[in-house]
């Protein structure tokens, strides 16, 4: 009686980590919402959390997977900048017709990657599963990240077919494959970095406490081998997905060479993918105003999944 006393116990007072899926709501413009998602949880660890936004539509949209940036050691699904507000990215592609899931990972004091691409995977699977219940179309899906967001959105679309790094977290079946990347400056190889800085620019990529060297783990260049295993540029194959590259000519934080590295990989493994490079932009586009950077992207996912 008492083991099932405690049974009983345990079950009323467990925390639900599925209530927030039954508690959408839904705005004057038909866009539902689910907030504070739990789609991984662990002992001793915090649980990671999505938004989801899907727009009214005729059909199931397409669902683009946001992922932050903050250099792996900072930053959440919710985090802005006044940049980013006046770009209003993500509130075009709802308007667009696109569902939109801004998604947490675990960060570089967490653990190191390939920790923060188990959490994307696993986040991607966790939608996939339940596209019924979002009403999104599972067939069409997109990574998109800026920064370190973006080189985990590089990635996600990088090893869709890697089985040994899909990892085990949260929903462990399904595929974790994307159908579309959208990359904004995001690093593709932490070893060049320093060395591809322009004038000016920072160049502590090498630096054992830089954000490059805690996400491998260790110093990158003594490190080498777990560098390599970190940067996208050395997962390209023809198998991956259409790419949307941007960069700003002056960014101080991420060298546009990264960019133009993994454009060109891509070009030569016969994946299509388009880079944009914005003229007078440091990071995160900062120093010039808005060109048209979400237009762009929503123009380049129209064309990939229709409509």
């Amino acid at each position: 009686m008492a083991d099932e006393s405690y049974a009983a116990l345990f079950a009323d007072i467990g925390q639900d980590y599925d209530a927030a899926l039954s508690q959408a709501t839904t705005d004057v413009d038909g866009v539902t919402h689910w907030r504070d998602v739990v789609f991984a949880h662990f002992i001793g660890l915090r649980p990671l959390l999505m938004q989801v936004s899907v727009p009214r539509a005729a059909a199931p949209p397409p669902m683009v997977l946001y992922i932050h940036g903050g250099g792996w050691a900072i930053g959440s699904p919710v985090v802005t900048n006044p940049i980013y507000r006046r770009i209003d990215f993500l509130g075009k592609m709802i308007r667009a017709g696109f569902a939109v899931a801004r998604i947490s990972y675990r960060l570089s004091g967490e653990g190191a990657f390939p920790t923060q691409l188990h959490d994307c995977k696993s986040a991607v699977r966790f939608l996939r599963n339940r596209a019924s219940q979002f009403g999104v179309d599972p067939t069409r899906f997109a990574a998109m990240g800026d920064s370190a967001g973006g080189h985990l959105a590089a990635m996600v679309g990088l090893t869709g077919e890697r089985a040994e790094l899909e990892g085990e977290v949260g929903d462990a079946q399904g595929s974790s494959a994307v159908q579309a990347v959208v990359d904004w400056f995001g690093p593709t190889n932490l070893l060049a970095m320093r060395a591809q800085a322009i004038p000016g620019a920072m160049t502590s990529q090498d630096d054992a406490d830089s954000f490059e060297s805690r996400i491998v783990g260790g110093p990158i260049q003594i490190n080498r081998e777990a560098t390599k295993r970190a940067s996208p540029l050395y997962y390209v194959s023809a198998s991956a997905p259409p790419f949307h590259i941007q960069h700003g000519t002056h960014d101080r934080l991420v060298p546009l060479k990264q960019s133009e590295d993994l454009h060109a990989a891509l070009l030569a493994a016969g994946v299509g993918s388009r880079l944009h490079i914005v003229r007078g932009a440091d990071h995160c586009f900062w120093g010039v105003p808005d060109d048209g950077v979400a237009e762009r992207d929503i123009a380049f996912l129209k064309q990939v999944f229709g409509g």
